[in-house]
């Protein structure tokens, strides 16, 4: 840390750098720092920082003054740890002996919307706060809530941030997400800093950093809003306990705000200065319970310990999955901050609050939908208020209005129910129906309710409000029907950003991501917690299903031990709030109790928590995440892709099904720094490394072993030539063919049984909640793999399919539109490209059906490619799909084909340079595999994400041509773009 400058010292160390590196070095070339763009506004707060490095011994980057990284001398680019809302200043220092060479300093500006929609004129308190443990100063909230700080000896940040992320931000601790760096930090746990020498790493010496409370300090104007006003002091989530004080007045005390997961709203009328600055104090308190985590794996394929330690985090209700998982680590601080939004909103004294609406559509019909619409209308004035309640329901064709008169003595909590009795507007009249992806559009009502009084008070509210009916019932396993069409649910699980730091435009991108593989359902795994409501509305817009846990886990509280749970009051009054705030959601279809465990308060959730707060949505719930028509249990270790086809959990309604997720070499290069230098013969270029970051091995008798992978890679694809970067290249290059042939059998397993002895599956993940090498469909960076496009075939609502075990040919449309007269082909084709086998037959496809074509592909005897397409007479091409066979799973002489020439041409569909389209034809004698499309800013030479591919990664035939569409985020890339074109064996 000698050699850190912190960023709390402002930005006059960023001159002093620039002007101490020059001594000595007048003339010599320095760094040219290329992307952002000088002033330019992201809303990605972990962004590529990218520049032209100079000949040197190493490089460091700076930002805001702080030593973030030091890099090796060829390194051009740099994703830091997230950073915070509004101008960050960055600069890049190469040294060379005793020279140091620093770039001019660059300036962009991170901005983006707030996790959820606040009312209006809300004022969000995002900026300029101030960061310390309450273990390093004497001052307490009286006398900091009144602006009595130094705030050159306190750390700077905006917010959401853990203190752990306010630390990092500022060069205390270094990057977690990378290398073993979240080895060189303490931990909540005191043992477990003793046992892995810990605390000489703590800024506070000697001591935990995370046992004493955080300070959270921060001085605002009040925006200008009428005199009247009620003002409000809200927070959208803390973790875990707080004591709130502002302008010297305790609001709240630690007793009163605590739980992960909750809404606090304080009355800061009387207390709020209306003129001059206000200043605001929160102490926040760590977990009560940190717990212990498992064993880290430090060494190659090393024990990944026990999920969630010692189970003792869940005492508390937060996340648990922050005392680490096979899939991440411990979270240090186990998430003690403020995690999300914190605002000052103004009402008058009447106020429309805990708005419910449902739809009951009539069906099959679909001539009309009665909805209901309840709420509570509030008084907080001692005398009468009279006035009315007033509506409007908008969708693309018309509005739908209605009014209500109402009376409210003074302090009075009025319960409002409005149905078709009562208003006959309530009935909707051919109503446009809510439907998931690959099944129709997830159409949406605006619903907008204004409550206005005679004296002028005015309270309004708006939501967004899908019509649809859900039923579900048990045929061999559990089948989920919506708006009476039997949906095949084909998703993932999904988590969150280990460090809870992702922006709303992260959580939106992440809906995107599923939607562009055909995924129709994430499941939001109960122990990573409730993610923002910019994730569930995405999700409305885009029609993707959400299951969400509640918070409980069978193994991690050691078979719902006693004594392991949340506090019963506490537990209650979270889950209310948490049905509350998420219950206007169309896509959030489920509630499950439990993750492959009954919850042991079911009987709490069940008939007190949605008896009374989710009573007419028609949502299931699902006792535990692998019964009840459900099963779970993977496969979760990589097996060969015909093995997939005779597995037997591989049927029914699977909701963990594991695969390898390798990612890309370009992603692994950026959290493992060192990538390639451990020249460990036997296993290279795996590891202690890729173990810390999931590549490890459970002990014993247990299948979950990266192991398992790494033999596939290295029996079936051939071990490696070299031991150095072209070496590295090589094994992940393999990896993505594994990849592709492990996710497209794993999907293909369960699709061609749809609804004869299947319903659905969940891979076990779709995502990562930090830089991991396994279980993912795209990784950590947004970037996809391999397994990614192999996935987005085998999920597409219409798609041709091959039985690995048999060689049967099938055509899956879990779509509601039958095709007739479409033709289906499949072609053998040899290693050097020629078609030696072929067969073609015409058919009638219905809908929602797999469909044997009765096409048997005969027995191969070496190597060869299998290609399957249909062919619709007016649709033109319907599908397509690809595999390699040999008998023996030999497929080393895929990596002796020779280089293929490739024709490509890239053309802007949009003005706004986000819609691109590329065609590649191959115009040379041998296959192009697994052929990669990247497009990268032309500035930088760095890939833009996320990008949402049609299809990428595809193998393509001599003489065959190829056509691609690509979305680019808007703005991402403001200068012109290239296009990159590598098959895997070039």
């Amino acid at each position: 840390m000698k050699d850190v400058w912190r960023y709390h010292f402002g930005l006059w160390p960023v001159f002093l750098i620039f002007v101490l590196t020059f001594v000595g070095c007048a003339n010599k070339e320095m760094p040219e720092l290329l992307t952002p763009k000088n002033n330019h506004t992201l809303t990605n707060n972990t962004p590529v920082l990218a520049w032209s490095p100079v000949e040197c011994d190493w490089q460091e980057v700076w930002i805001n003054g702080t030593k973030m990284d030091s890099l090796k001398s060829d390194v051009s680019s740099y994703v830091p740890f997230a950073l915070s809302y509004g101008e960050n200043e960055w600069q890049v220092v190469s040294v060379k002996g005793t020279s140091r060479l620093a770039s001019e300093p660059r300036n962009f500006v991170v901005e983006d919307k707030p996790l959820a929609e606040l009312p209006e004129q809300s004022q969000l308190l995002r900026h300029d706060w101030l960061v310390k443990s309450s273990a390093l100063t004497d001052l307490k909230g009286k006398e900091l809530s009144k602006g009595h700080i130094l705030s050159d000896e306190w750390y700077k940040t905006s917010l959401p941030a853990t203190a752990l992320t306010a630390l990092v931000r500022n060069g205390v601790y270094p990057n977690p997400y990378i290398g073993k760096n979240n080895m060189h930090i303490p931990d909540a746990n005191d043992d477990f800093n003793v046992e892995h020498d810990l605390l000489k790493y703590s800024h506070i010496k000697g001591e935990n950093p995370w046992k004493a409370p955080y300070w959270y300090v921060t001085s605002f104007k009040l925006n200008e809003v009428e005199p009247d006003k009620k003002v409000w002091l809200n927070f959208n989530e803390l973790n875990y306990r707080a004591e709130l004080w502002l302008n010297g007045e305790l609001l709240a005390d630690s007793s009163e705000v605590v739980g992960m997961e909750r809404q606090f709203r304080f009355d800061g009328t009387n207390v709020i200065k209306r003129q001059g600055k206000n200043h605001l104090a929160v102490a926040v308190f760590p977990v009560d319970i940190p717990g212990e985590p498992g064993v880290p794996p430090l060494e190659p394929f090393g024990d990944p310990g026990v999920n969630m330690g010692d189970g003792r985090i869940g005492k508390n209700y937060t996340k648990w999955d922050a005392l680490g998982w096979d899939w991440q680590p411990a979270v240090r601080d186990r998430d003690m901050g403020i995690t999300e939004d914190v605002f000052l909103s103004f009402t008058d004294e009447v106020e429309l609050q805990d708005v419910y609406i449902t739809s009951d559509p009539h069906l099959p019909e679909a001539d009309y939908a009665d909805m209901v619409i309840s709420g509570k209308l509030v008084n907080h004035s001692t005398v009468v208020k009279e006035g009315t309640l007033s509506g409007e329901i908008i969708n693309e064709i018309d509005t739908t209005q209605f009014k209500v008169p109402f009376v409210l003595e003074g302090g009075e909590c009025e319960y409002v129910k409005l149905d078709k009795n009562a208003l006959k507007q309530l009935r909707i009249n051919y109503p446009k129906l809510w439907m998931p992806a690959g099944y129709g559009e997830p159409h949406l009502y605006e619903v907008k309710l204004t409550v206005a009084t005679n004296a002028g008070d005015v309270s309004e509210i708006k939501e967004l409000h899908g019509i649809r009916e859900i039923e579900s019932r048990v045929e061999g396993s559990r089948i989920f029907t919506i708006n009476g069409e039997d949906i095949f649910l084909k998703g993932g699980n999904w988590v969150i950003d280990m460090t809870l730091n992702w922006t709303a435009s992260r959580y939106e991108e992440e809906i995107l991501l599923s939607q562009n593989a055909n995924l129709n359902i994430l499941r939001v795994w109960g122990p990573t917690g409730v993610p923002p409501k910019r994730f569930f509305e995405a999700a409305d817009r885009n029609g993707i299903l959400i299951w969400q846990d509640f918070l409980n886990d069978y193994w991690g509280t050691f078979k719902n031990t006693p004594g392991y749970q949340p506090e019963k009051d506490l537990f209650k009054n979270i889950s209310a709030g948490i049905v509350k705030r998420y219950r206007n959601h169309p896509a959030l279809f489920m509630w499950c109790g439990g993750n492959e465990g009954v919850n042991p308060r079911e009987d709490l959730l069940v008939n007190e928590v949605l008896a009374n707060y989710d009573n007419r949505a028609g949502r299931f719930y699902l006792k535990t995440s692998n019964g009840h028509g459900l099963h779970g249990g993977g496969p979760y270790h990589s097996i060969r892709p015909d093995e997939f086809f005779t597995h037997p959990k591989l049927h029914g309604f699977s909701s963990e099904i594991g695969s390898s997720g390798i990612p890309v070499i370009e992603s692994v290069r950026r959290f493992i720094p060192q990538l390639g230098e451990d020249k460990n013969p036997e296993r290279y270029p795996v590891d202690g490394t890729w173990a810390y970051h999931d590549a490890a091995n459970f002990p014993g008798k247990d299948l979950r072993k990266f192991t398992a992978l790494d033999n596939i890679i290295r029996k079936d694809y051939g071990g490696l030539k070299t031991m150095d970067q072209e070496g590295v290249e090589e094994y992940l290059a393999k990896a993505q063919m594994q990849n592709y042939a492990a996710y497209q059998a794993a999907i293909s397993s369960i699709g061609i049984q749809m609804w004869d002895n299947s319903t659905g599956m969940l891979l076990w993940k779709s995502n990562s909640s930090w830089p991991s090498l396994v279980w993912q469909l795209y990784d950590w960076y947004e970037q996809t793999h391999a397994g990614y496009y192999a996935a987005k075939k085998a999920f597409a609502p219409f798609s041709v399919q091959l039985n690995r075990a048999t060689g049967e040919v099938f055509v899956v449309n879990a779509s509601l539109r039958s095709y007739e007269d479409v033709s289906v082909t499949a072609e053998m084709y040899s290693v050097s490209g020629e078609v030696v086998w072929e067969k073609t037959k015409d058919a009638n496809i219905h809908k929602s059906k797999a469909f044997n074509t009765s096409i048997v592909i005969p027995d191969e005897q070496e190597l060869v490619f299998v290609k399957l397409k249909v062919v619709g007479d007016k649709e033109g091409l319907l599908a397509d799909n690809i595999y390699w066979l040999h008998p023996e799973n030999d497929f080393r002489a895929l990596f002796k084909i020779k280089t293929p020439e490739l024709k490509s041409e890239l053309t802007s569909g949009d003005s706004q340079g986000s819609d691109y389209r590329v065609s590649v034809k191959n115009i040379g004698k041998t296959p192009a595999l697994l052929v990669r499309l990247k497009l990268v800013s032309k500035l930088s030479g760095h890939e833009i994400l996320p990008a949402l591919w049609s299809d990428n990664f595809s193998t393509i035939m001599p003489g065959e041509e190829k056509q691609f569409a690509v979305t680019l985020p808007k703005g991402a890339c403001p200068d012109a773009v290239d296009l990159v074109v590598k098959p895997v064996n070039e």
